[in-house]
């Protein structure tokens, strides 16, 4: 890459690519460098140092996976948390390295990050709950689903340097009926039950819908009684 073609845009790019294939492990600025064909130093003169780097990348990434508009649409509340679950499910699976940088704060809430919290908030307001408690509900939205996405995403991080994620464990050999230590007495209705076949991301939405009911129970218990 020639020098007028180097820009923060362009390193910004690379770095995306680069912890996309390799990890945030192999995210330095010599390894950008040496992908776009310039110099280490000649990266400096467009972001200051990788803590700007990560910040710029983590905010990219969400530019690129927008919620969508609700103009024109008859979306609920539990239609946005759908939405934002399906998104970024997606965007964790294309992206994995993004589920530490979205835990970090000093890395994530750029402009396109606050986009997508706001537009969160906008729909739990439905409830007539305050904005506080809106945003309150977004996050617990936003960590439940990373939460969920992690065995997804650490399978397929272990499976890329060789390791095989799959296989039995102390749970599912439980469900199975051929646990290999004592069963725990409150799991030994489990025994022998049978491994469930809903896949990870099934048990996402799952999850998601007991936490949109208990939300839902929540701000109808503070709601004020009508006059009858």
């Amino acid at each position: 890459m020639t020098e007028p073609k180097l820009h923060r845009a362009a390193i910004v790019d690379t770095a995306i690519a680069l912890a996309d294939t390799e990890g945030l492990d192999a995210l330095s600025m010599r390894r950008i460098a040496e992908r776009m064909g310039v110099g280490a130093m000649s990266l400096y003169r467009h972001v200051a140092n990788k803590d700007e780097l990560l910040a710029s990348m983590t905010d990219e990434v969400a530019r690129r996976n927008p919620y969508p508009s609700p103009e024109g649409r008859q979306w609920t509340w539990r239609d946005r948390v759908r939405i934002a679950a399906e998104i970024d499910w997606a965007l964790y699976r294309q992206h994995p390295w993004v589920l530490l940088t979205f835990a970090t704060p000093r890395y994530s809430f750029g402009p396109q990050s606050l986009a997508c919290l706001a537009w969160l908030v906008e729909g739990f307001l439905e409830l007539d709950v305050s904005t506080r408690e809106a945003t309150t509900m977004a996050f617990t939205v936003w960590n439940y689903i990373s939460g969920a996405t992690l065995p997804e995403i650490s399978a397929a991080l272990m499976a890329r340097k060789g390791m095989n994620p799959e296989g039995d464990n102390g749970l599912r050999t439980l469900l199975k009926g051929a646990a290999q230590t004592p069963v725990p007495p409150a799991l030994v209705d489990l025994e022998g039950s049978g491994v469930s076949d809903l896949t990870q991301e099934e048990l996402l939405y799952v999850g998601l819908d007991a936490l949109c009911d208990g939300f839902a129970a929540r701000a109808a218990r503070r709601r004020p009684l009508t006059p009858t």
